[in-house]
């Protein structure tokens, strides 16, 4: 679909006020995948995609006529290496918000190998165990590391069991992913923030570059996971998730200054709520001026990022439970750019309703098609 934005930037180009209405494609993991006869509904006032992983170049462009419709085809080619797993695609009029400068939209942290996370208890600090065989040994679709903190593949064996693919337990973005146990921490809530209890466990990552001094207040911390069962065959699901994302100037939980991401989501149909019957996978939205924080911190003194989790059933912390950490992300909204923008967007819809897997080392190449006609 064309976007509001799109159909602004169009008009500009047709006028030669507008450099470009199509250079590159965004490929996302934020929303479900859709069933074929699913509406796609509207995506006019869409302006960024949910969790964007990735923007590559069009390569090239075309025209078809298909079931008695005539399409421009707009075509990229994904990188190589990587692996994505995409449920949403986007086109934009540049690479970047050229306005924005070094505080455009970026991956904060992608939970790669590389990426220096440790595992830090009351005790000690420890280097973070990496499980590459299959989580379940014996085959059983339950998992079966005593480990409270370990990372995994995103395509590792136990993912593609029918029960968890269903699901959607499976991450998204890039390959490696972080699993932290839902009894490792204990975040209770006073006053409508987060209270961390007392032997509570984090994961954290020293000296990470998330200075956001000059984004503007709306501007959004993007939190993409999903919440794993240790026994892939129980049809239970946990009452509520926490999930605490602490920028600090310490690694102590008393003193320092702070401002923190806190994810609360509640299983259930209602409004506001999520149905993790159904869909595992979820995207949490926080502007930075919704961030808890200490009176007097600033960006520039955050030496530390800590991240607490918590999986509660029946008022009580649960081991039953995974939280699959897979990206974080900072969204620019607040630099406004009228030449600049998404001018398409799309989720993905198949006979599944699945993801569309990009594997590792592998070639591959995403299209856009826009239908054309007149009224």
């Amino acid at each position: 679909m064309i976007t509001n934005t799109g159909k602004s930037i169009i008009g500009k180009y047709l006028l030669g006020q507008a450099p470009a209405y199509a250079s590159y494609i965004g490929i996302g993991c934020g929303p479900k995948p859709l069933l074929i006869n699913d509406s796609l509904g509207d995506y006019s006032d869409k302006v960024n995609l949910d969790f964007e992983m990735l923007r590559v170049p069009i390569s090239s462009r075309g025209f078809v006529h298909e079931n008695g419709i005539d399409k421009i085809v707009f075509t990229a080619e994904l990188p190589t290496e990587e692996r994505y797993e995409i449920t949403e695609v986007g086109m934009y009029s540049a690479r970047s918000n050229p306005a924005a400068g070094a505080y455009d939209s970026k991956a904060i942290f992608s939970f790669t190998s590389t990426e220096n996370w440790n595992y830090h208890t009351s005790s000690a600090a420890t280097a973070i165990p990496s499980i590459t065989t299959a989580l379940d040994a014996n085959n059983d679709n339950i998992i079966s590391t005593t480990s409270k903190v370990f990372q995994t593949n995103a395509d590792n064996s136990i993912f593609y069991k029918t029960s968890r693919a269903a699901r959607y337990e499976r991450c998204r973005f890039l390959n490696n992913v972080i699993l932290m146990r839902g009894d490792d921490a204990d975040l209770t809530l006073s006053g409508g923030h987060f209270v961390i209890g007392s032997g509570s466990n984090h994961i954290h990552y020293t000296n990470p570059s998330v200075d956001f001094s000059r984004n503007s207040p709306t501007d959004q911390i993007r939190l993409a996971f999903s919440v794993v069962s240790k026994d892939g065959g129980s049809a239970l699901v946990p009452d509520t998730v926490r999930i605490l994302v602490d920028f600090a100037s310490t690694d102590s939980t008393t003193t320092g200054e702070y401002a923190r991401f806190e994810a609360e989501i509640t299983n259930g149909t209602g409004a506001g709520q999520y149905n993790l019957a159904t869909n595992r996978y979820v995207v949490v939205s926080k502007e930075l001026q919704q961030l808890y924080t200490s009176p007097n911190f600033t960006w520039n003194s955050v030496t530390v990022a800590k991240i607490y989790a918590t999986a509660i059933v029946a008022g009580a912390k649960s081991s039953n439970y995974y939280i699959a950490l897979d990206a974080i992300r900072l969204e620019n909204v607040g630099t406004v750019n009228p030449l600049y923008g998404l001018t398409g967007y799309s989720i993905v819809q198949n006979i599944n309703a699945e993801s569309i897997v990009k594997s590792p080392n592998t070639s591959n190449y995403v299209e856009f098609r826009f239908s054309i006609g007149v009224t």
